[in-house]
This record gives structure tokens, C-alpha cells and sequence, in this order.
């Protein structure tokens, strides 16, 4: 949630949560890092007080650390892929009621996700490899958008699927290689 609050504080386009974003990414910092049901409680409280607020996105900066890339790797990004890739495994699938809109917005969030995390290099297992990192990171959120413009010009009929599946198979390609090859072990254990 903080990675996403993040996007939409930063995004050049207007949204209804944009000016909400800076509050949304604190509660969600605060949820993640809860260590009881106490804290975890009052953090969910947190969240819903921040979807309503109003604030300055000025303080918001991709170059600031808002997720841990541990639970990331471990949960949400194989969660968002594997619906992604299942929902999008042929053109019948993928064209049935909701299935499309939900790829596309998972691609949304990884793409999110990877912005997000260009500041975790440290808890990867090549700290040292930084610019690599961050290259890697900005690569998967233009594959991720990629996919996104393809799955949207299959859905209005101006694209062609295969081209939906082909940029599918490079956010996927994106992620096996550099990141589980070069970054992979302790973020994902």
C-alpha cells in the first residue's frame, strides 16, 4: 500500500487519492511494521483516517525507502505474477468478465512496486550493485507499463493479444533474470 499511495502521490495524473498519498504512505509504513494486534489495529485505523485526508504530495520522493523488499518479494510480488500470468493464458480467458481489468491492474501495482523499491538495494544479496539495482528496477516498471498499454489495446479491440502475451513474457523474463540471478536469496527467503 505505501508503494501505491507513493505512485499516486507522485503520478503527473490527478486522482482522488492523490492529495491523501503522504498520510497513506505513513499508516501503511506503520501497518508493515507493526508488531502486535494492538499496533496493527490502531495502524488500520491510521489507514482509514489517511484515505480521506488532504496534504502536499511535496514531500514525496521516489528516492525514499517506503517498503521492505522481503515481504514483497515473498507475498505480493508472486501473488500480482502468478494471477497475471493465469488470468492471461489465452485470449478467452483473459477477455472473460473482470479477468482483464484485473491483469491490468496487477501490472499497475508491480510496476508500482518496482519504482518503489530502487532504495532497497541493501537488502538484496549484491548491496554493492546499486546502480545495477535501480536499472533493474526501472526496467521492470517499463516492461509492467508496457504490458499495461498492450493488455488496454487488446481490451479496445487495437491491439493484438499475442502482443499482450509477448510483453507478459518479458515482465516475467525481467524478473527471472536480473533480479533472482543477480539480487535473488535473502529477499526472497
Amino acid at each position: 500500500m505505501a508503494a501505491v499511495a507513493l505512485a499516486l502521490g507522485l503520478s503527473t495524473e490527478d486522482s482522488p487519492a492523490k492529495a491523501a498519498a503522504p498520510a497513506l504512505v505513513e499508516a501503511a509504513k506503520a501497518a508493515a511494521s507493526a508488531k502486535n494486534l494492538e499496533e496493527a489495529q490502531g495502524a488500520m485505523k491510521a489507514i482509514e483516517a489517511a484515505r480521506t485526508s488532504k496534504g502536499s504530495t511535496a514531500a514525496l520522493r521516489w528516492n525514499q525507502k517506503v517498503v521492505a523488499l522481503r515481504p514483497l518479494m515473498k507475498n505480493a510480488v508472486p501473488a500480482l505474477t502468478t494471477e497475471m500470468k493465469r488470468l492471461a493464458r489465452n485470449e478467452k480467458t483473459f477477455a472473460r468478465r473482470g479477468n482483464a481489468k484485473k491483469v491490468i491492474d496487477n501490472a499497475t501495482v508491480l510496476a508500482a512496486l518496482a519504482l518503489a523499491c530502487r532504495e532497497n538495494v541493501d537488502e538484496t544479496l549484491a548491496p554493492e550493485e546499486d546502480e545495477l539495482w535501480r536499472e533493474y528496477c526501472e526496467r521492470l516498471a517499463a516492461a509492467s507499463t508496457d504490458y499495461v498499454e498492450k493488455a488496454n489495446a487488446s481490451v479496445a479491440g487495437k491491439g493484438d493479444f499475442a502482443e499482450t502475451l509477448d510483453a507478459l513474457k518479458t515482465v516475467e523474463a525481467t524478473c527471472n533474470t536480473t533480479c533472482h540471478e543477480k539480487f535473488g536469496g535473502k529477499a526472497a527467503e
